[in-house]
């Protein structure tokens, strides 16, 4: 375990850097990491409507 101290330093800095990377617009999400909304929107009424398909997976 981290103690507190430690991890909120460890959090400003990490932020500072998470800020300095987005000003050049250099900090991206994967794309292929998480479905896209519309996606889980789907995925649930679909199993929602028929929920056979909900023990597939």
């Amino acid at each position: 375990m981290m103690p507190q101290e430690n991890f909120s330093i460890y959090a400003s800095v990490n932020q500072q850097q998470h800020e300095e990377l987005e000003k050049q617009n250099k900090r991206s999400r994967a794309k292929k990491s998480m479905p896209s909304r519309k996606a889980q929107k789907a995925v649930i009424e679909q199993r929602n409507l028929n929920p056979v398909l909900d023990s597939c997976s």
